[in-house]
């Protein structure tokens, strides 16, 4: 039959009760409504059908032949709902299910250390970890939990929660450059190496190098320009010359001996690590409880304050607190600052500009 038929399946759920309780009084008084409203409803149900389907006496209830054969189906139908909806309630009081995880690659192994120790205390829980170095599409992507670098707020789609404080940015190069092209001693000295940049403008890369209370912004032409710090980490491990990276990246790799931090005392600023989940989504147990272990987790990994005191840490973030808001009252966001430009093209390149500290400053231009 073509026909479409309107059905209500709040009227073929209220019909098996009626048949299971064989009372339209029964059923009237598990749903808190008048018999009346039982009646009108099943002769809708009927209607809607276009068949009779129960014989009713003032002694008993039958199914009519028609009534028997939809009852059969509508008592399974009832049943596999309210079985799901029991499973569904299962996700959401004990973890089970599939969590979705994307990261960074240079947070991968970080995050999958996190997620084993997770999965060890939830074994009905499995998780899919994606590790992409592309940028993550929040909104199109369709994962439960999202790791990026970089500081988020919470927006109408997302709950964002902090995981590590802004960390330093440091310089790195391989030990196989670094015995090639020489070390180097002073911030002048980078004319003479290859680096790699992650943002140019025109061309032109800048870091901005702090020391100590001063800062020293150093414009460059990169030899090998990148769109993804992953991507610059691999060149760097590669030898190809001298990067400006996250210190989480390197970590690792400088107790192994695969990078080298160059210029020490210099360094700049990281935009942190975030967790994103979705705002609008009701959170199964599953993906509740991975949000908290891995809230729990990752900041103890942070390498910037790896075998630290507790006040030492909160004596590093009162200071950078308080010279972020002396940058920003200094001349164009600013203070303390001094400008180089130098051309690093093969090895070969000469500072443009030396040591042009704004106005009011008080930089030490061997600094």
């Amino acid at each position: 039959m073509d026909a479409k038929v309107d059905l209500d399946l709040n009227d073929a759920a209220l019909l098996v009760r009626v048949v299971r309780t064989c009372s339209f009084s029964a059923a009237a008084r598990e749903r808190g409504v008048p018999v009346s409203t039982v009646s009108r409803r099943i002769a809708r149900l009927e209607s809607a059908l276009g068949v009779r389907l129960l014989e009713r006496t003032t002694r008993r209830l039958t199914l009519t032949d028609a009534g028997r054969a939809y009852f059969g189906h509508a008592e399974r139908a009832v049943d596999d709902l309210t079985q799901g909806a029991d499973h569904v309630r299962e996700f959401q009081s004990e973890p089970r299910g599939r969590v979705r995880i994307v990261a960074p690659i240079a947070l991968g192994a970080a995050v999958a250390s996190a997620v084993c120790t997770y999965l060890a205390k939830h074994p009905r829980v499995s998780v899919d970890l994606e590790i992409d170095s592309r940028r993550v599409d929040l909104l199109a992507g369709s994962f439960d939990i999202a790791i990026v670098p970089g500081r988020v707020d919470d927006t109408a789609d997302f709950v964002a929660r902090e995981l590590w404080r802004a960390t330093r940015k440091l310089l790195y190069a391989s030990p196989r450059y670094l015995e090639a092209r020489g070390v180097p001693r002073r911030v002048e000295d980078l004319a003479r190496h290859d680096c790699i940049a992650v943002h140019v403008t025109e061309g032109m890369a800048t870091w901005t190098l702090g020391h100590g209370r001063r800062s020293r912004r150093v414009t460059f032409e990169p030899r090998f320009y990148v769109s993804e710090s992953s991507a610059a980490y691999r060149a760097t491990l590669a030898g190809v010359g001298i990067a400006m990276l996250p210190e989480v990246y390197c970590a690792g790799d400088v107790a192994a001996k695969r990078l080298v931090r160059v210029l020490e005392g210099y360094e700049a600023e990281a935009g942190g690590v975030s967790l994103l989940y979705r705002a609008h989504r009701a959170l199964t147990a599953a993906v509740r409880t991975c949000v908290d272990h891995l809230l729990g987790e990752l900041p103890s990994t942070d390498p910037a304050r790896a075998g630290r005191s507790a006040p030492a840490i909160a004596r590093e973030e009162r200071r950078t607190s308080v010279d972020r808001t002396n940058g920003e009252r200094g001349r164009g966001g600013e203070r303390g600052q001094s400008s180089s430009v130098i051309s690093p093209r093969r090895g070969a390149g000469s500072i443009l500009e030396r040591d042009q500290p704004e106005e009011g400053s008080e930089v030490n231009p061997r600094a």
